[in-house]
């Protein structure tokens, strides 16, 4: 997906000296509301907003970097900036360490499925230790940005075709099933469901033809993922797919069929 309209180029913050949470938090505020569609909200209001949302859990989910965010009800279009705090700061994160990288999404209440699809796309950048490092290198805002875009295998296209094609995927491994939902979620336009299910050993179990020769029931993980994207995402997906599975090794516990649809109407919210 396309994340440079999004980039608030206009912040005059960069480098924070913030010494606490609540501080960068401000920190972070003030340089989300440089940015033209943010007109309409106040310091205030996007700070609480933010400390909301870290009340729930840290955003810093560890190496150093955070992915602050929050939601707001009036504003129409997304803002993801970026602040670098030389000497870190404790933001609480995962791995107790100081954060010195934070790329911030400030979004739409209502366009939850482009909020998580942007929080993917950073994130994939983010896991490269090789790419913190390029970024926190960056002396400016407009350099920290031209290296992200770099660093980032943004889709350039403008539009999709009209072409959608529906991916079953049965998971057998909890590992695998983090991967794969990652995988789809950096889809545009991407509808999926996720359902808690059963291997069929045990039903099997129940029956008495098949009860002499099961002498216990089976259990284990099993979700399956239902998922309808664009034709274009089908080939790199099954790809993606397969690969992470042959580095879990879990090649047997995964399978995944694809179908051509006929009709397409309508939309779901992850």
């Amino acid at each position: 997906m396309k994340l440079t309209p999004y980039f608030n180029l206009a912040a005059e913050i960069f480098l924070s000296g913030a010494q606490d949470k609540d501080e960068m938090l401000r920190d972070i505020a003030a340089s989300a509301l440089s940015d033209a569609k943010l007109a309409k909200t106040d310091a205030k209001l996007l700070f609480n907003k933010l400390k909301e949302r870290e009340s729930i859990g840290s955003t810093g989910f560890g190496g150093g970097i955070a992915i602050p965010h929050c939601t707001l009800d009036n504003i129409d279009g997304f803002v993801v900036g970026a602040l670098i705090c030389p000497q870190g700061v404790d933001f609480k994160a995962l791995d107790g360490k100081p954060v010195k990288l934070f790329l911030y999404i400030i979004a739409p209440s209502k366009q939850r499925n482009e909020h998580i699809r942007i929080l993917s796309e950073i994130s994939r950048v983010l896991r490269d230790p090789a790419n913190i490092e390029q970024l926190l290198a960056q002396k400016s805002l407009t350099a920290f940005f031209d290296t992200f875009r770099r660093l980032g295998n943004w889709d350039t296209a403008e539009e999709l075709p009209e072409e959608y094609a529906q991916i079953t995927v049965h998971i057998q491994d909890a590992l695998a099933f983090n991967g794969i939902l990652e995988i789809f979620s950096e889809h545009k336009a991407c509808y999926m469901s996720v359902l808690e299910a059963n291997n069929a050993g045990k039903y099997l179990y129940a029956l008495p033809l098949f009860s002499h020769f099961m002498n216990e029931e089976p259990k284990g993980f099993h979700r399956i993922i239902i998922a309808v994207t664009n034709t274009v995402y089908i080939n790199d997906t099954v790809r993606k797919i397969q690969a992470l599975c042959e580095e879990n090794k879990c090649e047997n516990k995964v399978l995944v069929t694809t179908h051509a649809l006929h009709y397409y109407k309508g939309a779901i919210d992850i």
